[in-house]
């Protein structure tokens, strides 16, 4: 499981929205975002390249970094 922290997030809509965007990066088997800690734990049987999930968030006020 790779952690990520996520900001910009302001309500648990948000966080369901990073939660969705994550969820259709290739590789990607699971995502479980946390509003109350800012956290993203992403699921793959291999690492996915953070450059992909930053992709996946273009276009909103969303960032993703490693954790």
């Amino acid at each position: 499981m790779q952690v990520y922290t996520i900001k910009g997030m302001g309500c648990t809509g948000c966080a369901a929205t990073v939660e969705e965007r994550l969820s259709k990066v290739s590789g990607v088997t699971a995502v479980r975002v946390d509003f109350d800690q800012q956290k993203a734990f992403v699921e793959a049987p291999k690492e996915v390249p953070l450059a992909e999930l930053k992709k996946a968030l273009e276009g909103t006020d969303y960032t993703i970094e490693k954790a």
